[in-house]
């Protein structure tokens, strides 16, 4: 994704060392990250910030992914996981990415939810319980 954000947005990593390897299907996890962090590219029309931060609580390991793009309006926030809901041009996106996040994220017995604010960005947080 480098070619879609070189130049103009920020990448700040915050990872906690002490995360142990969690079980889980690598290629559907690296799917779900894929797809948080394409959005939160296109959700920033010039520049910006992406700040990803890890951290263990309570047995779980939990993942966020916060942006300083144009953020979700409250009216459409609870259908963005639904499969074939995009806020993005015809042609540009399909409305299944988000859905699929939902559903790889369930499926590793993990929560996500999302907290925006339209102009302010959006932040991703995805919990994972430690095997």
């Amino acid at each position: 994704l480098k070619n879609k954000y070189k130049n103009r947005i920020r990448i700040i990593k915050n990872f906690d060392e002490k995360i142990p390897i969690l079980k889980g299907h690598l290629g559907e996890m690296i799917q779900v990250f894929l797809n948080l962090f394409s959005n939160a590219i296109d959700a920033i029309s010039d520049s910006g910030e992406i700040r990803i931060n890890t951290k263990l609580k309570n047995n779980q390991v939990i993942i966020s992914v916060r942006d300083t793009g144009h953020g979700i309006k409250k009216e459409i926030i609870e259908k963005i996981f639904d499969p074939f809901f995009t806020t993005k041009e015809v042609g540009q996106g399909t409305g299944l990415g988000l859905a699929i996040c939902y559903g790889i994220v369930k499926e590793h017995k993990g929560d996500i939810q999302v907290v925006s604010e339209p102009q302010n960005g959006s932040e991703f947080i995805i919990t994972l319980p430690v095997s």
